[in-house]
């Protein structure tokens, strides 16, 4: 990183802290030009001839500027930002289905860009420059974001985007405007597809109401797999509605070549709904050995993801280069704060690609050793000398964590009245656990961790919680249906089959009910623990038919009850004392 871009951004992060999470956005502080060699730009590569939209680059322009995302909600930190529209925008909070704001409505003329989509191009921000690599590959993260997200999925307007490489391809013929913005495999997402990322290709996996499934099948038959490389904006500290994980965009080069390369973003068939993409900072490189990390859940290579757990997940390090020709004996410094052996099982300080193998993998299976600690860090550092002679490093890290295991805290009994409380809040808490989570109720219903429930009769209700550790919990609550009782005020015990006993509304609801009655003279007559609605107007010992007259009555009720905010339950005590009139 050279100085101008260290101060730059050094001190607009801090002048950013306070915004606590929002994502910052700065424009027209650079010229393009800048903001590719000043953010843009990282090690093993030199840069000329930087044109924007097909004319001087020395120019301020809102459609491209520089990004900081200080919690990584979009899955960079920082870096450069192009879009269709000012991107100021991004930095907006998302409360709208689709935003737009700048940009000239006026029809695009690059013909790389037109051809990824049938409609006409408007507001096109297209950057291209000629580079020098020092190593054998070219390489970059990004995301691509956009306000079409979900609703135009697989519609008939599509934002265009791609990333092309026009020069010297040393594995065949050579690349002519190559769009490299590719999406990955997704058993393996160190390998890439053919298809181009874009709305209809990298969605949540279902066409958008504009859309159908068969015009995605369309544009490539396993676009319902791709949903992995998609993530929905849940932080609403950025504006765009949707948006790709961080992807990496990187080609095979030959060292010391000369190759041009457009980045370029557009709005397709109208100026409306603005797209963004999102390039890391420093991440445009160049070496002759690359090397990913990421995580591997159920057989699937995670990339990017490098939080690692133990007793949950296990994690590995890509290595791969383009040329193959030779044998290529890899040597690796292995160093972090984490012991190798002992926090993990060991790995070898070497790795050996043969001839005609590009990639090899190697796998970090954490030690589960029962002392909290904090995080840990993997890092593997590899050192080689560049076609130019000089000694280059690339390096990748893995984050070892402490696992805290699932847990799930539900009430195990509440008592609720439909007809006063209404719907109620059922809520499953829990705490622990890795994302993703996923939620099952025994109502069937899959949202959240949260339902409605409005029962009619006294029920159970189970919540299941898995994570991204596979392992689910359940948690069980008995939901009492228990109504106020309300007073009698008469009750006929004829033997006519028609209000014989004493029973007071909503008493059947409750259990653990002691029945008191007294006469007028306050003497007892009826008396019984564990009430089952049987009083027919009979002295409790003598069992002979009391007269008719008023009677005071007393009802207690014993029932527990269990409060969210609770650590222990409490019994629900209730007393209701009134006056029937017993009628033969």
């Amino acid at each position: 990183m050279n100085l101008a871009k260290s101060t730059f951004l050094t001190a607009f992060f801090a002048l950013t802290q306070c915004f606590y999470g929002q994502m910052t956005v700065s424009i027209n502080t650079m010229t393009v030009e800048q903001y590719i060699q000043n953010v843009l730009l990282g090690g093993g590569v030199t840069i000329s001839n930087v044109e924007f939209n097909g004319g001087s680059a020395a120019i301020n322009n809102s459609q491209v500027g520089s990004f900081i995302d200080a919690n990584s909600n979009i899955g960079l930190p920082s870096g450069l930002i192009m879009g269709s529209g000012d991107v100021s925008m991004a930095a907006l909070t998302n409360t709208s289905n689709g935003n737009s704001v700048g940009g000239t409505g006026q029809q695009g003329n690059d013909s790389d860009l037109q051809s990824i989509t049938p409609n006409q191009i408007y507001d096109e921000c297209v950057i291209e420059f000629d580079f020098v690599p020092e190593g054998d590959t070219i390489s970059f993260n990004y995301v691509f974001a956009s306000e079409e997200y979900p609703e135009y999925v697989c519609g008939s307007v599509n934002d265009a985007f791609g990333f092309f490489l026009t020069g010297l391809n040393p594995n065949g013929i050579n690349y002519v405007a190559q769009n490299i913005a590719l999406i990955p495999d997704p058993n393996n997402p160190s390998i890439y597809t053919t298809t181009g990322v874009s709305i209809n290709t990298v969605n949540p996996g279902v066409a958008g109401s504009s859309g159908t499934a068969s015009n995605c099948s369309n544009i490539d038959p396993n676009w319902a797999s791709y949903n992995i490389f998609y993530t929905g904006n849940s932080s609403n500290t950025y504006e765009y509605d949707g948006s790709t994980v961080v992807l990496e965009a990187k080609a095979a080069v030959v060292c010391g070549e000369t190759y041009h390369i457009k980045l370029a973003i557009g709005d397709g068939g109208d100026s409306a709904f603005d797209s963004g993409v999102f390039i890391e900072e420093g991440s445009f490189s160049s070496s002759g050995i690359n090397i990913d990390a990421g995580i591997a859940n159920g057989g699937t290579l995670t990339a990017l993801d490098t939080l690692l757990y133990e007793g949950c997940n296990h994690a590995f390090f890509v290595f791969s280069r383009a040329d193959t020709t030779t044998d290529f004996t890899i040597q690796l410094d292995i160093g972090g704060t984490a012991t190798n052996g002992f926090d993990y099982a060991p790995i070898a300080d070497s790795l050996v690609l043969p001839i005609g193998v590009q990639q090899d993998t190697l796998f970090i299976f954490p030690i589960v050793d029962g002392v909290t600690e904090i995080e840990e860090t993997i890092t593997i550092n590899i050192f080689y000398v560049q076609c130019m002679g000089q000694v280059d490093t690339v390096s990748a890290t893995l984050y070892l964590n402490d696992y805290t295991p699932l847990s799930i805290t539900m009430p195990d009994s509440l008592n609720i009245c439909p007809e006063i409380d209404g719907p109620y809040s059922l809520e499953g808490v829990w705490s622990g656990g890795i994302e993703p989570f996923s939620y099952s109720w025994s109502t069937g219903d899959t949202s959240s961790n949260i339902i409605s429930i409005s029962p009619m009769v006294t029920q159970d209700y189970s919540l299941t919680i898995s994570d991204g550790c596979g392992d689910p919990e359940i948690g069980n609550s008995t939901v009492w249906v228990q109504c106020p009782i309300e007073e009698i005020n008469i009750f006929t015990p004829n033997s006519d089959g028609n209000n014989d006993f004493f029973i007071p509304i909503n008493i059947e609801q409750y259990e653990n009910i002691t029945l008191k009655v007294f006469n007028r003279w306050g003497k007892i007559v009826y008396e019984q623990i564990n009430y089952n609605n049987d009083w027919d107007g009979t002295h409790y010992k003598s069992g002979k038919e009391l007269k008719e007259g008023v009677y005071l009555y007393i009802i207690e009720t014993n029932s527990e009850k269990y409060e969210y905010d609770d650590s222990e339950k409490e019994e629900l005590k209730t007393t209701l004392s009134g006056y029937v009139h017993l009628i033969r």
